[in-house]
């Protein structure tokens, strides 16, 4: 159970001063989730903890800006890692990366060969951060895992290996392509009929639940097909989509069902921790890859790419060559299931537009009655609503922004083509001649992101 009290004061306060961004943390602690939560205690408890950050995010104190960084958080992470947040096998990898030290068990991280040695690496605050949030889990009153007495039913973890509940239902994938899969269910033959639901929900029905069959249509839908019996099992063969799915057998029991345990099935593993970010003119594209996914296919600004794990490793990442526009990219991985390739969920990540670069030269023309400032603009896109400021400092300094001189020519709602230069003719501004050295520099505003290009500033300055 989440003990509120206890989380605000082991967990919000000593997030304390945190502004801007949260540091990095330990996700069990952040989220207060033990990992031997099923499904169902997991959707709840997290839906629990989301509701208690909004409230606390209006309170009239530190923890208010503490919760919003949360909250911020917590959509990047979804938005990131999508459905994996609701599956407890994720929050069970997430504890073998906390800082706790435990003893090596098969398949721990002790049994991977070891890292080639190299200089020490300096103290990093962030393992600091990490273990302080782990401390405060651990401080936290909970019974321990072996002692857990949850009152309801959850599915049955499966790490994309085949699973059974004892004597109970077991499932296994056999082939699978693109996004449909072909799953094996085998449960005792018992001489009661047995309808074996499926739904990427967890479900809401305890084992042994007695209901009726519309409230079991409500959670999941029937599989079809005829089992057959082999060697004293009764076997079925069902196409089903890729990603998490829960299965519950129900007994017929007159006109309503009882259910059995449920269990759950992953097939094709999303990516996770999916990030674009912008490099140079092009974008580059990286992520975690799932356990078993041996390639992927991408998507962004209409190209469509594929990479292998090895192309990948080899590139350090998936490289778009043009992405100034910017985008959304998404991402699947495949993983082999069977003689198949069974495709995954897409996960996206946003890239926002890239600046306009405007670039300017300035001129002085001289005619009879005096000089003229020739303002020379070259947009590298096109570009319609620019604001044109033209600011004069005296002194030895280049002005950063525009008060830090004095306004001597505006020219809004410029209009700009890709690559041709746009010449503006202005009266040369008037400079006393003890105002010397003085500087002169262009300043643009637009109803999106631009990035002046200035000139030479020996072109800019006069002594």
């Amino acid at each position: 159970m989440f003990d509120a009290a206890r989380y605000d004061r082991e967990v919000l306060r000593p997030l304390r001063g945190t502004h801007g961004h949260l540091p990095p943390g330990d996700l069990l602690a952040r989220y207060a989730v033990d990992p031997a939560m099923e499904a169902a205690e997991l959707a709840r408890h997290l839906t629990e903890i989301r509701a208690w950050w909004r409230e606390r995010a209006r309170a009239p104190d530190f923890r208010a800006e503490v919760c919003k960084l949360l909250i911020r958080a917590d959509e990047e992470l979804r938005r990131t890692s999508g459905d994996a947040l609701d599956d407890p096998a994720w929050w069970r990898e997430q504890a073998h990366l906390s800082p706790v030290t435990e003893e090596p068990g098969p398949g721990s991280p002790a049994d991977a060969p070891a890292a080639a040695e190299g200089p020490a690496r300096p103290h990093d605050w962030r393992s600091d951060v990490r273990a302080q949030f782990w401390s405060a889990l651990a401080r936290l009153d909970r019974a321990p895992a072996g002692q857990a007495t949850a009152t309801t039913a959850g599915p049955v973890v499966v790490e994309e290996e085949p699973r059974t509940d004892g004597d109970g239902l077991r499932v296994e994938e056999t082939t699978a392509a693109g996004d449909r899969a072909r799953v094996r269910l085998t449960w005792p033959d018992t001489g009661v009929a047995v309808r074996v639901r499926c739904s990427p929900r967890p479900t809401p029905i305890v084992d042994g639940a007695v209901v009726d069959t519309e409230q079991a249509d409500q959670w999941g839908a029937v599989l079809p097909g005829e089992p057959v019996r082999r060697g004293g099992h009764l076997v079925l063969e069902a196409d089903v989509g890729t990603g998490y799915l829960y299965y519950q057998p129900f007994e017929a029991d007159g006109e309503r069902e009882r259910a059995g345990r449920p269990v759950g099935l992953i097939i094709a593993r999303p990516v996770r921790h999916l990030r674009i970010d912008r490099d140079g003119d092009g974008a580059l594209v990286s992520w975690e890859w799932p356990q078993r996914a041996t390639s992927i296919e991408a998507e962004f600004a209409g190209e469509r790419r594929a990479m292998t794990r090895s192309e990948y490793t080899a590139a350090n990442g998936l490289r778009f060559g043009e992405a100034r526009a910017g985008g959304d990219v998404v991402v699947r991985a495949f993983t082999p299931v069977g003689e198949g390739l069974a495709r995954s969920a897409p996960v996206s990540a946003s890239l926002s537009p890239a600046p306009a670069v405007i670039a300017y030269d300035l001129k002085r023309k001289r005619r009879l009655a005096g000089a003229d400032l020739v303002v020379t603009l070259t947009a590298d896109r096109d570009c319609a609503g620019v604001d044109l400021e033209v600011v004069l400092t005296v002194g030895e300094f280049m002005p950063r922004d525009p008060g830090d001189g004095r306004r001597v020519a505006r020219r809004p709602g410029l209009t700009l083509t890709a690559g041709t230069p746009l010449r503006l003719t202005l009266p040369w501004p008037e400079v006393g001649r003890d105002e010397r050295p003085y500087w002169i520099r262009c300043f643009f505003h637009a109803p999106f992101d631009v990035a002046p290009d200035d000139p030479d500033p020996d072109r800019m300055r006069t002594r």
